[in-house]
């Protein structure tokens, strides 16, 4: 199937469970709700037909951290390459297929599955892509705490990385619950031990009991470790080594710390560690999978 008519599908599934962030009602095709008036805009997304913007990430907010800056300048001029550039460099070594396999489990020509919070990722050009940066990539561009669908509207979704970085993992949490079908599930990696990363922002950090505790209003399927304890020490050392080589100085620091990921491969440890009977007690993340009760 041409990516054309992939898109063109994927749009239409999608206007069908379009909803008013504020209220839910459903939205008229000019993206304006009945009750609280217009709430969305049409664009075109970049080499990506149409794109629904309903409001995300202010410029400032995304400058605000110096090392984000930079993140957001090569998301937005190497969109396609980012993604790799990721898996290449980053210290976390994410445990192989459990994305790709969660996604399987679902007939994407027939459900509907969305990405919250992709970044530049498109897993799959069946997979709906929403977030709050108007990425290339992105359908839906989206305060993730006030999605723009209707109750009940998605078969599955995911959440990669995405819950350190709201303020209120609460309401976020409330809003993949609202979104799902009875009889839905979601899969959600969360970091343990990892340092500060802001993408605008981060906030915090769960084990494992407390990712049961946050999804408390869901059957939990399982909880795994996501990344394992070589991702979370190799990170720490990174910033450990960029900090003690730049003797109180933040520009040198920003200059070594990028000189650090050529320590990076020693994360593929974790292809091993990964399954240690007491991983979990220094994992750099979880995944934990999720289904909303019939």
């Amino acid at each position: 199937m041409m990516y054309d008519t992939i898109g063109a599908t994927r749009r239409d599934r999608l206007a069908a469970v379009l909803a008013c962030p504020i209220c839910h009602d459903r939205l008229g095709p000019d993206l304006t709700c009945a009750a609280c008036g217009p709430v969305g805009r049409r664009s075109a997304g970049p080499g990506q037909g149409e794109r629904l913007d309903f409001g995300g990430f202010a410029a400032e907010e995304l400058g605000a951290d110096a090392l984000n800056r930079v993140k957001e300048l090569v998301k937005t001029r190497f969109t396609r390459l980012y993604p790799a550039a990721i898996r290449l460099l980053s210290p976390v070594q994410d445990r192989p297929g459990l994305i790709g396999g969660f996604l399987r489990s679902f007939n994407l020509d027939r459900d509907l599955v969305a990405d919250l919070g992709c970044g530049t990722h498109r897993r799959d050009e069946r997979v709906v892509c929403i977030d709050g940066g108007a990425y290339a990539n992105v359908d839906i561009v989206t305060d993730l705490r006030r999605l723009p669908l209707a109750d009940g509207s998605l078969d599955g979704a995911i959440s990669i990385a995405v819950l350190e970085h709201v303020p209120d993992p609460a309401r976020h949490i409330a809003e993949m619950h609202r979104v799902l079908r009875p009889g839905g599930r979601m899969l959600v990696f969360v970091p343990f031990m990892q340092p500060f990363h802001a993408s605008p922002y981060d906030f915090q950090r769960y084990t494992e009991v407390g990712l049961r505790e946050q999804f408390g209003a869901f059957d939990v399927l399982s909880v795994r470790v996501g990344a394992g304890p070589t991702s979370g020490m190799l990170w720490a050392l990174q910033e450990w080594l960029a900090m003690a080589l730049s003797f109180g100085s933040r520009r040198l620091y920003r200059l070594i710390l990028p000189l650090t990921w050529v320590l990076s491969p020693l994360k593929l440890l974790d292809l091993l560690l990964v399954h240690h009977p007491m991983a979990a007690q220094a994992a750099s993340g979880f995944v934990i999978e999720v289904r909303k009760a019939a």
